[in-house]
């Protein structure tokens, strides 16, 4: 993107220097600096004055990096006036005119600062034939010492005295020589640090202007036809060569969206993608990249017709901004869109737990927008060093104020990484009960079997007992008392117990030691595998109790099933065999029952049963 710009600033340039362009600049430059030291203007004014003079610089630096080839091969035209001023100093000197000669060293001074900004700037641009970009920032440096260091101040109060005739000629021209030499030295400064902070763009442009393509277009704007055409277009900054380039770029920025929509709509079929997900990348995708395409041609345009001045700049700030912004929504889309579409498939994957997926994207989605975030900041000029120090420093108040959400932060690592419980599981903990809907970062959600959804922070639940009833892959328990009657026989209860054995034993849907597991778990634990995937195959019928109004026999078993409706079936099943084997064995279920003996008189004459 910058190479283009950089390429229409030379399109748009290229035919409207004069031969002595930097002299020019300079003599501007001098001008802009009496007015930043004029003590009567504002700091506002200033500040405004500053900031035109560096978009200034920086496209005259530009201009010139893209017609080096030209300006590189003209003398300078400061050596001529030296000699004239060398020679009327010693004529100067022979007549015994010491004002003059004061007034003639400072002029000296003043071309030969002149001289070096040139001579400087030229080995800069020479610079630019390297192919190495650090080579090129490094060499840069030493250019401008070599050269700025041979210059050294006058002293000022060797040439004003307060005896001096303010009114006479030549004291006027000395004191405005001397003024005119504090404004050029303040030029070089300014100069030497534009040249460092725009080295970069010089390297690019001066590059680009060895481009057989750049020459191309170049040519088209000083033939005979392009001269007479740009003539017309030079008052609304415009030329037939950066025309025909926006309207070329146009053209390729069509095709190419063309090219790109054919080439993703033949991938995702390839792919065998469904039509209704063609469609949907196709709107959220796809009509992004034709966003940031238009953008990018009204951006060239804009470019081209305003130029590289302070407008323009801050425009192109406006359009990187929105170029960012783009970017982003694509990226979240795009992630978004490929978890979308492959959720199913990444549902059933036995290694990605769709919690873990869930945070991937959610961590992702944060990871874009900081991204987009800094780079707008980058763009806005925004030291980023001086930022993260002062977060750093914000950073231990923020945490203390933000201490519960942190906490919950590393309660959902917590829970993920010692794999408490997943989505779907279904959980218990002393305040709640139901199923687990999505493990956030903040807090984890759970819908209760009376439907109610509730949130809970994730600091909570790693800190708490919780009972995982999903993690159970065989046995799911059932515990009864079938209580039979006191007048029942003794031997026919041993019998029932017996049959009530046999047939848990044969039962379809009850896990015994003869049920078999097979797991694909294989890790160095030194733990029972039975319990740590949840597999119970105990099965237990005694005669455990005389209560007061029955003899209880225990069954205690496991279900093969975990699941509750299939957990439910077995249980009955096994309630109506256990029925059948009493009535089998002439044994009656007992129910609380209150017996009355009544005792004759005879047997107790210490009782009046009268009453």
């Amino acid at each position: 993107m910058k190479k283009i710009i950089f390429l229409l600033i030379f399109l748009s340039t290229s035919f409207l220097f004069s031969n002595d362009v930097l002299d020019d600049f300079i003599n501007e430059q001098v001008k802009i600096e009496s007015q930043l030291l004029d003590q009567n203007l504002s700091l506002e004014k200033k500040i405004e004055i500053k900031d035109t003079q560096d978009a200034r610089y920086q496209k005259f630096l530009l201009e010139y990096a893209a017609n080096k080839e030209e300006y590189l091969q003209q003398s300078s035209p400061y050596k001529r006036e030296i000699n004239k001023l060398k020679l009327r100093l010693n004529s100067n000197k022979y007549r015994g005119y010491t004002n003059a000669v004061m007034r003639d060293e400072v002029l000296i001074k003043s071309y030969n600062l002149r001289n070096g900004i040139r001579e400087a700037f030229h080995e800069v641009m020479l610079l630019t034939e390297s192919e190495s970009k650090s080579f090129f920032k490094d060499k840069i440096n030493e250019t401008l010492v070599k050269y700025f260091s041979k210059f050294t101040p006058l002293d000022e109060n060797k040439y004003i005295s307060d005896d001096q005739d303010k009114s006479n000629p030549i004291i006027k021209s000395l004191n405005k020589a001397l003024k005119d030499l504090d404004y050029l030295e303040n030029v070089a400064n300014t100069f030497s640090a534009e040249l460092v902070a725009n080295s970069a763009y010089i390297y690019r442009t001066g590059r680009l202007s060895k481009s057989h393509f750049f020459t191309f277009l170049k040519k088209i704007n000083t033939s005979d036809h392009g001269k007479k055409i740009n003539t017309y277009l030079s008052p609304y900054n415009l030329n037939i060569a950066s025309i025909l380039f926006v309207i070329a770029l146009i053209i390729i920025i069509i095709v190419s969206n063309i090219v790109l929509r054919f080439i993703i709509d033949r991938t995702l079929k390839y792919y065998k993608f469904e039509e209704e997900d063609i469609a949907y990348i196709h709107t959220h995708i796809t009509k992004i990249f034709k966003m940031i395409t238009s953008l990018l041609v009204i951006h060239l345009i804009l470019i081209v017709y305003m130029g590289l001045d302070i407008t323009s700049i801050n425009m192109s700030k406006l359009f990187s901004i929105a170029y960012v912004v783009l970017v982003a929504i694509a990226l979240y889309r795009i992630t978004n869109t490929i978890a979308y579409i492959k959720m199913e498939s990444l549902k059933s994957s036995m290694v990605l737990r769709n919690e873990v997926i869930n945070l991937s994207i959610k961590v992702s989605n944060s990871v874009i927008i900081l991204m987009a975030a800094i780079a707008i900041l980058k763009i806005l000029g925004v030291n980023l060093t001086a930022l993260l120090s002062g977060l750093g420093i914000a950073g231990a108040a923020v945490a203390f104020a933000a201490k519960d959400s942190i906490a919950n932060i590393f309660g959902s690592v917590s829970i993920l990484l010692g794999d408490v419980f997943e989505q779907g599981d279904w959980i218990e903990t002393n305040d709640v009960n139901g199923t687990v809907v999505e493990i956030g970062l903040r807090a984890s959600t759970i819908r209760t079997f009376d439907n109610a959804l509730i949130s809970i922070p994730n600091f909570e639940l790693a800190n708490k007992g919780v009972k995982n009833w999903s993690r159970r892959s065989i046995g799911r328990r059932i515990k009864m008392n079938v209580g039979v009657t006191y007048e029942s026989n003794f031997d026919d209860i041993r019998q029932a117990i017996d049959d009530i054995r046999a047939m848990l034993k044969e039962h379809p849907g009850i896990a015994n030691e003869h049920t078999n597991y097979q797991h694909s778990y294989r890790q160095a634990k030194l733990v029972s595998m039975d319990d740590f995937k949840g597999v119970k195959r105990t099965s237990l019928v005694y005669m455990d109790e005389f209560a007061e109004s029955s003899i209880n026999i225990l069954v205690y078993c496991f279900s093969r099933s975990v699941v509750w409706n299939e957990w439910l079936e077995v249980k009955e099943d096994v309630m109506f065999k256990i029925a059948e084997i009493l009535k089998k064995n002439n044994l009656e279920f007992a129910y609380p029952a209150l017996t009355l003996h009544h005792v004759e008189k005879a047997n107790r004459p210490d009782i009046d049963i009268s009453t």
